[in-house]
């Protein structure tokens, strides 16, 4: 990316422009920069290091703020402070044309001519019209040609001893932080930061910082209290307004966080952190597109935002495009190549789109009626992010007839919180199954997941079924909700059914399902509802469980077992089934 002075101002002015007019105390790395460049520009050299230096503890690979503060260095005459910011900024852009020039600037004062000259030579070619560029290499020229001249070279005037400067034990202790945060050890990192706070209760960078990191380990209500605090002492700050933001994602609640974030950006519309906000926000509403765009808008203000970027690669992976994803990861590791998060992501297996589902069930019945089995093989796949479709076949076998039948399904995801399938199913040669059957479906999230409670939703099947002698219509409408952080699940199903004669029967499934490990689930009910058998509505009492584990992050193994009192006998059934991603 081509870099000069006249472009590096111009992104000043914008800034500069953009900020709220106490743009001096905010807290964001891009307003510190403004201000910083404000203060240089007006030769307030000690007060525009110190704000380039809070930027730089923010963000440690910010390039231009590095240029900045060895500009800034340069002013108060500190060669060797200005030497170390020029030579990280060409360290993370090489081709950074201001930088280049301020490391001539500061080999021509250390009177290091040799070392300036084809540094100046560098800049004044590639922008002929740097006047400042052309000035130095004529003066590096001349400087030559004098000591040249003179049979014993002049000693190189001695540089003013640099101030001495104690070093910020708050900002040492924020940049510690930082640094274990990227690397993914928040428990150090709050600590660092806790420890910055004990030095400078008042500071709002170190407010934000620990709500950001209390937050990523999901004590939330701390993490507001942090943001509170900070917005107490300086109301309106920009960072924790964002951070309040990023708890209400984290929670997982679009609408909070989208009305906070739209507020933001109504005054600052082109801030890159927020209009990132904005596109995470998108994906949580599975609005691919709009997130896409607030992306591009913010790498095109900030083309090294490494946050953008791993959200566009979150975009791509959403959208199916893990190749696309993978890329946008890697551009953004090389900006920030300690980032934990990013590595995370990177090493993630590319997405299994295929789903294998096998399942068997053996019934044994009392009064010596035999055995009954069922077992089905399905198949699904997602064509689209929203849209998932596919088939099943089931054979089941009761006194001795045997059926086969197959269905298809379509799955139609609308919103993260509403959805909806359709499906048909035909027995061809039907002995007992339906001869076909109807159903569709819908399930709407009424309550969002908010602490230890949700989400809560509503759901409804309904269900056409064709006998050789009689049809059957059911619908079932159902209530599911979590408690413990989405751990604990727990459903009540109504169960109504009708047949063509006007025969009516209804009943209820109650079901728990609990997560005792993230790879081990447990789940149990009981149901009195009626059980369609051969077009016959059946009163059932039935106590049913299970667990399933998932061995691998491709396989899930099942088990269950459930007993049945019916009118004329009981049915014991035992099931096993798998689950494979591919």
């Amino acid at each position: 990316m081509r870099r000069g002075r006249h472009s590096a101002f111009a992104a000043c002015l914008i800034l500069a422009i953009a900020a709220a007019p106490g743009a001096a105390l905010a807290q964001t790395v891009d307003e510190l920069y403004a201000s910083g460049v404000k203060a240089r520009q007006a030769q307030h050299f000690d007060d525009a290091a110190d704000l380039f230096r809070r930027a730089l503890a923010l963000k440690a690979d910010n390039a231009d703020a590095l240029v900045q503060l060895g500009f800034a260095e340069l002013g108060r005459n500190d060669l060797p402070a200005a030497r170390d910011a020029f030579s990280r900024a060409l360290s993370l852009a090489p081709a950074y044309r201001d930088a280049s020039f301020g490391m001539a600037q500061v080999e021509f004062r250390s009177g290091n001519l040799d070392a300036a000259l084809p540094l100046a030579e560098k800049v004044a070619e590639a922008e002929p019209g740097n006047a400042d560029a052309a000035a130095l290499l004529e003066n590096i020229r001349k400087a030559k040609q004098a000591s040249q001249a003179k049979p014993v070279p002049a000693a190189a005037a001695p540089a003013k001893k640099p101030p001495h400067r104690r070093p910020d034990p708050v900002a040492i202790q924020l940049e510690q932080g930082r640094r274990l945060r990227a690397a993914g050890k928040l428990p150090e990192a709050e600590t660092a930061y806790r420890r910055a706070l004990k030095l400078s209760p008042r500071n709002t960078d170190t407010l934000v910082a620990l709500g950001l990191v209390v937050g990523s380990t999901q004590r939330f209500d701390e993490a507001g209290r942090f943001f509170d605090r900070a917005l107490a002492i300086r109301p309106g700050l920009l960072d924790a307004r964002l951070g309040k933001v990023r708890l209400a994602i984290w929670q997982g609640d679009a609408p909070r966080a989208r009305a906070l974030v739209g507020d933001v950006l109504a005054s600052a519309p082109d801030n890159v952190e927020a209009l990132s906000l904005d596109a995470r926000i998108a994906l949580l509403e599975a609005d691919y597109q709009r997130a896409g765009q607030s992306l591009q808008r913010a790498l095109a203000l900030d083309p090294r935002n490494a946050e953008a970027l791993v959200g566009l690669g979150d975009v791509r992976r959403a959208e199916g495009d893990d190749e696309a994803a993978r890329q946008a990861y890697g551009q953004a590791l090389a900006i920030e190549p300690a980032s934990a998060d990013i590595e995370q992501r990177l090493a993630a297996p590319p997405p299994r789109k295929w789903r294998l589902d096998l399942g068997s069930e053996v019934s044994d019945l009392t009064d010596g009626l035999g055995d009954w089995t069922d077992s089905s093989a399905g198949l699904s796949y997602p064509l689209s992010p929203q849209t998932t479709i596919s088939g099943r076949t089931r054979l089941a076998t009761r006194f001795g007839n045997t059926d086969v039948q197959i269905e298809g399904r379509v799955d139609q995801a609308f919103s993260p919180a509403f959805s909806a399938y359709a499906l048909a199913a035909a027995t061809p040669d039907a002995d007992f199954l339906a001869r076909y059957s109807l159903g569709a479906g819908a399930s709407w999230q009424v309550v969002a997941p908010a602490k230890v409670f949700g989400p809560l939703s509503l759901n409804v099947d309904a269900r056409y079924d064709n006998f050789a002698d009689a049809d059957v219509t059911s619908i079932q409408p159902w209530l599911q909700g979590y408690l413990l952080d989405g751990r604990l699940g727990l459903s009540a199903r109504w169960v109504h059914a009708e047949d063509d004669i006007g025969t009516r029967a209804d009943g209820y499934v109650l079901r728990a399902d609990l997560a005792v490990t993230p790879h081990v689930n447990l789940f149990g009910g009981y149901a009195d509802a009626p059980e369609i058998s051969d077009g016959t509505l059946v009163p059932t009492r039935t106590v049913f469980g299970g667990f399933s584990v998932d061995v691998s992050d491709p396989l899930t193994l099942r088990a269950s077992i459930a007993h049945e009192q019916r009118p004329t006998f009981d049915r014991s059934i035992f099931g096993l089934g798998l689950t494979a991603r591919f």
